[in-house]
């Protein structure tokens, strides 16, 4: 399964989101804010990265487009996450350069639906 980094500054989320991917099989990292984030992406890189949206000192739109701009992460599958459901605010991330958006609160199934339509790497 694929290694996910969970960004979002509540570790409520990141532990509820955690064992939901665990509980998939999934390998998950788990960051608080930005720099902790790239910090887990030099040691390990992830496949996937949901992050929040709104977090203090760097957004998590600023963060997506750090990562777009480095060649070695443009890659990544990113997908927001955020309680912002405005048509605006998904326009925003996508054009930021997330591949998904999921508003806040979901379900874990719509986690799960989600993270299916992701591609998976070249072998």
């Amino acid at each position: 399964m694929a290694t996910i980094l969970v960004v979002d500054d509540e570790p409520c989320f990141r532990e509820v989101v955690g064992d939901i991917l665990t509980a998939e099989g999934h390998n998950i990292l788990s960051a608080g804010n930005v720099e902790e984030a790239f910090s887990a992406i030099q040691r390990e890189r992830p496949a996937v990265i949901l992050t929040d949206q709104m977090m203090p000192d760097v957004d998590g739109l600023a963060f997506v487009q750090i990562l777009r701009a480095n060649p070695e992460w443009a890659d990544i599958h990113v997908i927001v996450v955020s309680a912002k459901a405005l048509h605006d605010d998904i326009d925003r991330a996508l054009q930021a350069g997330a591949n998904d958006y999921l508003v806040k609160p979901f379900s874990a199934g719509e986690l799960r639906a989600l993270l299916e339509r992701v591609p998976q790497p070249a072998k």
